[in-house]
């Protein structure tokens, strides 16, 4: 079992701007996924919602991955679909510098995966907004690769070849 790493949250503060590594990591889930997986948002400089907490999306480090079906976006069965890769995402989250997949979805209260514990966490009470029922997982990366898209460029071809 991999050892647990330290969660960074929101403490290296808001970016100027969307982070080369990040945008990178996007695209290369995109294409893992073959399209079950799409850009439902990343750099935003604001709070959680519903939270007075800055939003780890204003440090360009998060994103929104939908698997929802929506014209040209997502596929059928995008859910099951998705889930595999998140899968894949979460059992080489130390490689691909991964520190926190929230998944919207399931109830009661969704659920949430992080680098300092190394599983998954159901949750028992309201913990996450919009839960459950959203369509959509929020993955944040390590700040190591948030500006730093070759390193996604070579870990992605690398995943695709185990």
């Amino acid at each position: 079992m991999t050892k647990p790493r330290k969660y960074t949250g929101t403490s290296d503060g808001p970016a100027k701007g969307k982070r080369a590594g990040l945008e990178e990591f996007v695209r290369q889930v995109e294409l893992l996924s073959n399209g079950v997986l799409w850009n439902n948002g990343t750099w935003v400089v604001r709070n959680q919602i519903g939270k007075e907490a800055l939003s780890v999306h204003a440090t360009g480090r998060a994103v929104d991955l939908s698997w929802r079906k929506l014209g040209d976006k997502g596929k059928v069965n995008g859910r099951e679909r998705a889930e595999a890769v998140i899968n894949l995402l979460v059992a080489n989250a130390n490689f691909l510098k991964i520190e926190c997949v929230l998944d919207y979805f399931p109830g009661p209260f969704g659920r949430g995966w992080r680098c300092d514990r190394n599983s998954w966490q159901n949750y028992s009470k309201a913990t996450i907004s919009q839960a459950p029922g959203g369509d959509w997982y929020h993955i944040e990366i390590a700040p190591i690769f948030a500006d730093d898209p070759a390193q996604y460029k070579v870990r992605f071809e690398k995943l695709k070849q185990v």
